[in-house]
């Protein structure tokens, strides 16, 4: 068999993988870290931020989806604290919940790299992304922020994981193809809520992966709709409810449900249901107002089924005002 016969059938064998593999990966655990979906966030709080977090989806099944990515992201300028006795002191305390009303943030800029890796069977997809954000205060305690992201995507076809009748074509099956990439979002919040809306993968078009083996891959636009409300519920317990709306044409809008319990803003748990797909149990913990460790798992309910899942680790350096709930997520 000839390396173009059987690259025409392993795409229609494995056409429903290679589909997935162009989509955006999926997390659990984004509203932790909502940098993933809207470069607006670029800058947000007054320190770097830094976070992993690695995915295993389907555990048990042979060539299913791992995603890996790290974050970085801060901003460039300092907040302006008020004077006088009112100026916020955190250090050996709690956050009280009132803190972005005791402090006022000045327009900023902010610019952060966002590293990603996807592997799914032979394919894997490698980006890199540098971000840029403008922070802005509408009132004094509501600020709205815009930012724009760009990179390069790289996706490839490994040969040598592949099994040939003759092991001589695996070197030739192979194939790697980059790509430009922009996203954009805006990010409106405050000491009680968000709301987001971003869109990536905005440079549509067609890619050949080269040669005359005739395969396509078509890249369409990725639109996020993201929100957030907190609600005190005692003295030191907060819930959030949160939904997350993604339209990827031709596809219908898709939902994802959250509802996260924080404690002491040190502890949080929660539940989150993605429309049709799987239903994710979380938790975490941040130790000294530096360190995040978080985990979920997710049980699947669609035909593909399987269990995933996701830890995300994060660092906050230099956290002066100990913020443990940032203004992106609590």
């Amino acid at each position: 068999m000839n390396v173009k016969t059987f690259t025409f059938l392993l795409i229609l064998m494995l056409l429903p993988l290679l589909v997935l593999s162009q989509q955006k990966p999926q997390y659990s655990q984004y509203m932790i870290n909502n940098y993933l979906l809207n470069p607006a966030i670029t800058g947000i709080e007054d320190y770097v931020d830094i976070k992993s977090g690695f995915r295993n989806q389907w555990t048990g099944i042979d060539g299913s989806p791992s995603n890996f990515y790290l974050s970085v992201h801060t901003k460039l300028s300092k907040d302006k604290s008020t004077s006088g006795s009112n100026s916020p002191s955190f250090v050996g305390a709690r956050e009280p919940r009132n803190i972005y009303r005791k402090y006022s943030t000045e327009p900023h800029h902010g610019i952060g790299l966002l590293l990603l890796h996807d592997k799914i069977g032979p394919f894997t997809r490698i980006e890199a992304n540098v971000s840029y954000a403008y922070h802005v205060p509408l009132t004094d305690e509501i600020k709205l922020a815009a930012g724009a992201s760009a990179g390069v995507t790289q996706h490839a076809l490994n040969g040598n994981k592949l099994i040939f009748a003759n092991p001589a074509d695996a070197a030739s099956a192979g194939w790697t193809v980059h790509r430009p990439n922009l996203r954009l979002g805006m990010w409106l919040y405050s000491a009680n809520f968000y709301a987001g809306v971003s869109a990536s993968e905005l440079i549509s078009n067609t890619v050949s992966a080269g040669d005359d083996r005739g395969i396509d891959i078509n890249y369409d636009n990725h639109y996020f709709l993201t929100a957030a409300y907190k609600v005190p519920v005692a003295e030191k317990l907060d819930v959030i409810p949160s939904v997350m709306l993604k339209l990827l044409r031709p596809l219908p809008v898709s939902a994802d449900y959250n509802l996260r319990a924080i404690y002491d803003n040190k502890l949080w748990a929660g539940v989150s249901y993605r429309q049709n797909d799987s239903f994710a149990f979380l938790a975490g913990i941040t130790w000294n107002q530096v360190f995040d460790l978080g985990y979920s798992y997710d049980a699947g309910v669609s035909s593909l089924g399987g269990v995933s899942h996701e830890v995300v680790l994060g660092m906050r350096i230099p956290n002066k005002h100990k913020i443990v709930c940032p203004q992106n997520l609590w």
